[in-house]
């Protein structure tokens, strides 16, 4: 079987089957790890019920939120269909016994696995960290299939090869296909002029976000259809990027009259794929989370 990373800032593709159309990865270290992840562990630390959670949690289900390690997602755009590959912070055989302790469990071998399938949701171990979930057990067979090898996974993704160029080691990523996912979520219902016009001139669309010294830096690109539709974008970006500078000097909203002076815009089109970078100190967004905190504490 192929080995899976305890922290990785890219999602392995012989690990996606060809049929997904969006996937979204997590490197949970490196969340925790960064500067806004370490302040806001230590500020929720500071409330002992806190600790009491993540304490219950690894008791009862095996899952140390403080080791995880990373997690890929993906799925076609169906509502309430998706699959989860997780490993790092993880007891798999701690997870197998609560779930063979459950009433209404099925489960089942493939080769040496065992499979585990709810009324909603099934999971697979595959090894002592690392598990495999969806939301029903005829997603997971062709998802266990893809990390075997019996099942060839989607090879290539432009959109994340560019998106970890221009972000190293990033902590959060997600790819869409758009005109799939449209019109998965819009079948049978009628399609807005926008939406048809994305369908039609958009291939892919990304965002990843990373840490880098003191500022957070979150790239956002889209794959067009050809390179004089990127060019039409790339304008279309600029100018959007004009008018968030315009805009730090206008009485707007009062948190965007805060935000807007301190984030950075840079727009980059290389021939068909446009991005749009923002960055901003963590510290700035740190104090903000803290208060959103401190508030939301002195609300219950």
């Amino acid at each position: 079987m192929a080995s899976l990373s305890l922290s990785a800032s890219t999602p392995n593709p012989n690990h996606i089957p060809k049929d997904a159309n969006w996937v979204a990865h997590f490197d949970f270290q490196s969340i925790l790890n960064s500067k806004i992840g370490s302040a806001l562990m230590a500020e929720a630390q500071k409330d002992p019920g806190f600790t009491q959670k993540l304490n219950g949690i690894k008791a009862v289900f095996g899952l140390d939120l403080e080791k995880l390690g990373s997690a890929t997602a993906y799925g076609t755009g169906k509502k309430d269909e998706g699959v989860v590959i997780a490993k790092g912070g993880i007891n798999s055989v701690q997870i197998e016994g609560f779930a063979g302790l459950n009433e209404n469990v099925t489960i089942q071998k493939k080769g040496k696995k065992s499979l585990y399938s709810f009324k909603k949701g099934a999971f697979c171990s595959l090894g002592p960290d690392s598990i495999i979930a969806s939301t029903n057990k005829k997603l997971l067979v062709p998802g266990l299939d893809a990390i075997t090898g019996k099942n060839p996974g989607r090879k290539n993704n432009q959109m994340i090869t560019h998106l970890c160029a221009k972000i190293e080691n990033p902590m959060a990523l997600m790819t869409v296909r758009l005109p799939e996912v449209l019109g998965i979520m819009r079948e049978g219902k009628p399609i807005s002029a926008p939406e048809a016009a994305i369908m039609k001139k958009a291939d892919l669309m990304g965002f990843a976000l990373s840490e880098k010294g003191s500022t957070m830096r979150m790239v956002m690109a889209v794959q067009a259809e050809n390179e004089e539709t990127a060019e039409h974008l790339e304008n279309v970006l600029r100018g959007g990027s004009s008018l968030l500078a315009l805009g730090a000097g206008m009485d707007i909203d009062p948190d965007l009259n805060e935000i807007l002076p301190l984030v950075k815009t840079a727009v980059s089109r290389e021939k068909h794929i446009v991005g749009l970078e923002l960055t901003i100190e963590s510290a700035f967004l740190i104090e903000k989370m803290k208060a959103e905190m401190q508030k939301k504490k002195g609300s219950q």
